[in-house]
């Protein structure tokens, strides 16, 4: 039987050492000169293999975590940009500048409407007024709706869509066969 400062100078470590594989646990804590030589050796050996095969310690136990979040992040990271790719998903920036060049060219083509309007409305009765506004809001409303119109406000945005890209001939081939049905 030995005392602490026996047990640390037989493994070649520091008292402070020893104190700290107390601590954790790693040496059997024993009363005070009874360690065990033997047994200190194996369990201190014990705990080193542990810690180099990268199952035990500190820091074997911070250095398997971090790899575990880098890994975890780098399958989070490969899912998103597969489900970009799917066209499952899109990314915000492009959808808010479309949206954004779409509400602002919709707000000017109706802002115009007055404009285009004033001189068909002077010295009219309050019906054809009416009518000729109606008519005029339904233009443009109708204008709006226009895929064409659409479709240059979307390329005016930077914006296109990799699921109508893979489908573009899908919708050329049907507008094909529906005019030579037609004719």
């Amino acid at each position: 039987m030995a005392t602490i400062a026996q047990a640390a100078a037989h493994i070649c470590c520091s008292r402070s050492q020893f104190d700290q594989y107390l601590a954790e646990g790693t040496i059997t804590r024993q009363s005070s000169g009874n360690y065990d030589l033997d047994q200190v050796r194996r369990e201190v050996l014990s705990h080193l293999r542990s810690v180099a095969a990268g199952r035990g310690g500190t820091a074997g136990n911070k250095l398997t975590e971090e790899r575990t979040r880098l890994l975890a992040a780098k399958r989070r990271r490969e899912e998103r940009q597969d489900a970009v790719e799917a066209g499952e998903v899109a990314e915000l920036e492009p959808v808010r500048r479309y949206l954004e060049q779409m509400l602002l060219a919709m707000r000017n083509r109706l802002l115009n409407l007055p404009g285009e309007t004033a001189y068909l409305l002077a010295m009219r009765r309050q019906e054809e007024c009416f009518e000729l506004v109606e008519n005029a809001v339904r233009a443009a409303l109708e204008e709006i709706a226009d895929p064409a119109w659409a479709a240059a406000r979307i390329a005016a945005a930077g914006f296109v869509s990799k699921i109508d890209e893979t489908h573009k001939g899908d919708h050329d081939d049907k507008e094909e066969n529906e005019i030579s049905d037609g004719a």
